[in-house]
Parts: C-alpha cells; sequence; structure tokens
C-alpha cells in the first residue's frame, strides 16, 4: 500500500510541493526485518509454547513453570505486536506527517536494539536452560527500552516538525509510542525486581502488559484503521470531530487499566472495566464496520478486520463481567483471562494480520502470495479464538475446547506467516 505524500507537506523543515507525476519518496526498506522477526517469535516461544502450554493446563491439567507463560507473553507483546508496529511504522509515520525518512544509522540501531533485545528478553525466562540466563533478560530489557525511547523520538520529532493542527490519526500515533514507552520503563522495573528483589519485586506483570496491549497496541490500530481500515473495509471516513472524541474516550479508558493493573482494588477494576467497555462501543459507533460494501472476491483481510473488530466487542462485554464481579457478581475464575485473550488473540492479531495481508504486499507493489493460505490461516485464527473462550464454563468439555483453541491459533498464524513471508520473496516493483 503506498501513501503518496500530500501537498505542501513538510519534510524535516522544507515544503514539498507534490506534483501529479512526481515519484513517491523512497524509504529505508528497514521495515521487512522487523516483521519476520515479529513472525518469528510468535511461531516459536509465542505462539507455539502458548499451545503446548495451554494444552498441558486446561486438558492434561497439568502446571506449567511460571516463567514459560511469561516469555509467552512477552513473545506475543513485545516480540509479535511490538515489533510489528515499529517496523510497520519506519514505512507509515513518515508518510502520515509529512516527514522525511529516518536515516539508515537510525534504522540500524533501531533494527539491533529492537529486535535483538526481545531476542534476549525472551532467552531470559528460559532458566536453568541457558545458564546466565537472568543477565540476558536484564540486558535484553534495558535494549527494548532503548529501542522504544528511539522510536518515541522519532514520532515525536515527527509532531514537533508538523505544522498547522494535527489530525486525530497523529495523535493516535504519539500517544501509542508513549504507552510502548511507558510499558519498557515497567518491564525494566520488574525485570531489576526478578534479578535483584527491592522495590520492582512487587511489580505486577499485569502492569507491564496493560500500558503496551490498551494503550500502545490499542491506540496504534485506531490510528492506522483511519486509513487503511478505512480502505480495506469501504466504509465512510468518520468527522474529525467524531475521531477525536474517541481518542479522547479511549485513553482515560486505557490509563484506568494501567492504574487498576497496579492498584488491584476492586473500584478501581469496575471503572476501569466499565471504562475500557464504553470506550468500545464508542470505537463500534465511530468507525461503523459493516457500513461499507467489502465484496467477497479476493483473500479475507476485509474479514480479518472484521472479525477483529468483532472479538473487542466480546471484550467488552467480558470487561464488564470482570466490572460487575468487582462489585460483588458471580463470574468464572478464568473471565480475566478470557477477556485478555478476546482482546489480544480474538481483537489484535485478527486486526494485525487484516492490515498486513494489505501493506506486507503493498508496500513492495506486489500482489499477496498464496492467498488462499491466507484465507485459510485467518479462518482457523477465528475458530481458534472462539474456542478460547470455553475456558468460561468450568465444565470438562469447555477445557477441552480452550486447550485446542491453542494449535488452532497457531496453525492459523503458521498459516498467514506462510504466506505474508512468501509475499516478501516477491520482486518488490520498481
Amino acid at each position: 500500500m503506498r501513501l503518496p505524500l500530500a501537498p505542501n507537506e513538510v519534510q524535516g523543515r522544507r515544503t514539498l510541493h507534490v506534483a501529479t507525476r512526481s515519484a513517491p519518496v523512497v524509504l529505508t526498506p528497514a521495515w521487512p526485518v522487523f516483521v519476520v522477526a515479529a513472525f518469528l517469535c510468535t511461531l516459536t516461544a509465542g505462539g507455539l509454547t502458548g499451545a503446548l502450554d495451554l494444552w498441558t493446563l486446561r486438558v492434561a491439567h497439568n502446571a506449567v513453570p511460571l516463567d514459560h507463560a511469561r516469555g509467552h507473553a512477552l513473545a506475543q507483546v513485545f516480540g509479535f505486536l511490538g515489533l510489528f508496529t515499529m517496523g510497520i511504522s519506519l514505512h507509515l509515520a513518515p508518510r502520515f506527517f509529512g516527514a522525511g525518512p529516518p536515516s539508515r544509522a537510525f534504522t540500524r540501531a533501531l533494527t539491533w536494539l529492537g529486535v535483538g533485545g526481545v531476542a534476549l528478553a525472551i532467552v531470559g525466562r528460559l532458566g536453568a536452560l541457558v545458564p546466565g540466563s537472568a543477565w540476558f533478560g536484564l540486558v535484553g530489557v534495558g535494549a527494548v527500552l532503548a529501542a522504544k525511547t528511539l522510536w518515541a523520538s522519532m514520532l515525536v520529532g515527527f509532531w514537533r516538525e508538523l505544522p498547522g493542527p494535527k489530525d486525530t490519526l497523529q495523535r493516535f500515533l504519539v500517544a501509542g509510542v508513549g504507552w510502548w514507552w511507558l510499558a519498557a520503563v515497567t518491564l525494566l522495573g520488574w525485570q531489576l525486581g526478578q534479578s535483584f528483589g527491592g522495590p520492582g519485586a512487587s511489580i505486577p506483570l499485569e502492569a507491564v502488559w496493560a500500558p503496551a496491549l490498551f494503550g500502545g497496541v490499542a491506540s496504534w490500530l485506531w490510528g492506522i484503521f483511519f486509513r487503511a481500515g478505512i480502505c480495506t473495509l469501504h466504509v465512510p471516513r468518520p468527522p474529525e470531530r467524531a475521531q477525536r472524541r474517541l481518542f479522547l474516550a479511549w485513553q482515560p479508558a486505557a490509563a484506568l487499566m494501567v492504574c487498576a493493573s497496579w492498584a488491584q482494588v476492586p473500584l478501581l477494576d469496575a471503572l476501569a472495566g466499565g471504562a475500557m467497555a464504553c470506550a468500545v462501543g464508542l470505537l463500534w459507533w465511530t468507525v461503523r464496520p459493516f457500513s461499507g460494501e467489502v465484496g467477497d472476491g479476493g483473500a479475507l483481510q476485509p474479514r480479518a478486520v472484521q472479525a477483529g473488530l468483532g472479538f473487542l466487542l466480546v471484550f467488552a462485554a467480558l470487561e464488564l463481567w470482570v466490572a460487575l464481579s468487582a462489585l460483588g457478581v458471580w463470574a468464572p475464575v478464568l473471565l480475566r483471562d478470557a477477556a485478555r485473550h478476546a482482546f489480544t488473540l480474538g481483537g489484535a492479531v485478527l486486526l494485525v494480520l487484516g492490515f498486513a495481508g494489505r501493506m506486507v504486499p503493498g508496500f513492495r507493489g506486489v500482489g499477496l502470495r498464496w492467498p488462499r493460505v491466507y484465507d485459510a490461516g485467518v479462518m482457523a485464527l477465528m475458530l481458534g479464538a472462539t474456542l478460547r473462550l470455553g475456558e468460561l464454563f468450568s465444565a470438562r468439555a469447555g477445557l477441552a475446547l480452550a486447550g485446542a483453541s491453542g494449535g488452532l491459533a497457531f496453525l492459523g498464524l503458521a498459516l498467514a506467516a506462510t504466506s505474508l513471508l512468501g509475499s516478501l520473496r516477491l520482486k518488490p516493483a520498481a
């Protein structure tokens, strides 16, 4: 998806007057490395480990090491979702802000710190399997924070040099990178506590995921949706006023989710769950994902986006249940786990794959390779995310469905990744 610069947009400190027949600005092609690394994370320590551990817990009813779950979460959140977003931003952000591409030295540093940091952080969760793994983890988390700081400096620099009023799309992206930076700072504090004890030992890991998911991932998804999502679903572009209303509703809801992850007070849990459910409802009211005319031909990118937004409604309903449970209403034991995975596996991952189905081949000017493989992956992931909700039921059949969902989700990720990574092997258009 090639997005030409609009007339009179600013590149650095000088104005560009782009004629109709001008060639598009050629950016440093650093983003494919991040995309490949993101899929490697989810196909190894993220999805594969998660599927095996889920089967062990829900079907075999055996315990798994705590660091397995932590490594799975690191690989999925900072590896798959984090690296994919960071890489795609190297192509999209300069266009969205009308800025020049980052320098080769910048992208090289961001690549080594971002990809290398996540890899070391995951190794740090391997314990006795890797001698000195605790130090690997500490160095990796420090590199992740350095990468997020560099990334934030790029977005803030684009923001400062953009003249005139800012669009809500740009506000979402800058807010998102700020949430990612906060998540990296919290991760460093948590890792220091794991390695040396002290105050960091009391940091709950939920306080790391909350800013990354509800602030970082969500803000980037909604910001990008106002360009890529509109094109994918062929829906009317929401007025700027409606976009800003969503921004002003989502950021406080994300902040409440972060505060609730720290304090773990029932009243705050109720406020956070209610605010997030209302924000998701406003998101649907703003984007109206089924108001366009999506054809039945071609790959399932639009359906993946619509399904992702559908799972966000499920997440909103479960968050309302969490809010009520904080006030004394009965709730299943695994309600929070089901709500989290409705957001991540059902919502965020499907949205990312839906956008990736257009962006990864589009950035290179090629078609999606093996679209039927991609479609099969999307459908398997939809089914896997649905079966994951079986853990809401304490009956053995519900737990068995949830246990099987991990294998289906992993299969879906593997098939979609095969198609998208195959697209990277096609010769790019001139």
